[in-house]
């Protein structure tokens, strides 16, 4: 592994346990041992190494989630075995995190929401596609249009700007936003695919 590397390990790590304005370049430095002279040689500034520890997390759950869709069954099952992963993800990070990026670094904030290559709009889009022709999803649906209002509910289950402070959990916000928003979109196949893993036992959203 590469100096580069480390540091952006090493940055990630740190971020998603203290936040990110607790997390400085010196304490970076002295968790790996290093220079923060080294560090600046491969990032100008906080901003440009945040983003990179960003992109390089999106990228590895990219990889996951492609893999949970290859080996699911059905799309609704690929849906909440994604959710689980992305629970227990929610559960090892700083609660601060994205608040904490969009008040202090709402350039790197502004990027992580929009569609870029950060965001996996088309994995979410490919999703869609496979539930339609698997006749789980309706096919009289506008995909961008229902692609679009999937991102911003997913949005709403990591920055709760819209609702009352900490009155919900993330798992109030999936059950009652997110899966009653798969259900809209669904057929009777996909609605009964979504009761029989919403009433499995092992399977729970947690945050």
């Amino acid at each position: 592994m590469d100096y580069r590397d480390r540091i952006t390990a090493e940055a990630a790590a740190l971020f998603m346990k203290y936040g990110v304005r607790a997390v400085t370049m010196d304490s970076i430095a002295h968790e790996l041992g290093m220079s923060k002279r080294t560090i600046y040689e491969h990032f100008s500034d906080k901003d440009t190494l945040l983003e990179n520890v960003i992109r390089t997390m999106a990228e590895k759950q990219k990889v996951v989630f492609r893999e949970i869709m290859d080996k699911s069954g059905n799309v609704i099952e690929a849906v909440f075995e994604i959710l689980r992963v992305a629970s227990s993800h929610f559960r090892t990070s700083s609660p601060t995190y994205l608040i904490e990026m969009k008040k202090y670094h709402y350039g790197v904030y502004e990027n992580l929401c929009r569609k870029s290559d950060i965001r996996n709009f088309e994995m979410s889009l490919n999703m869609l596609r496979r539930g339609v022709k698997e006749k789980i999803f309706r096919d009289d649906l506008n995909i961008d249009i229902v692609n679009s209002g999937i991102h911003a509910a997913i949005d709403i289950t990591r920055d709760n700007q819209y609702l009352p402070d900490r009155q919900f959990s993330r798992a109030d916000i999936i059950n009652d936003l997110l899966i009653n928003y798969l259900r809209g979109i669904s057929t009777e196949k996909g609605r009964k695919l979504i009761d029989k893993y919403t009433n499995q036992k092992n399977f729970e959203f947690n945050g």
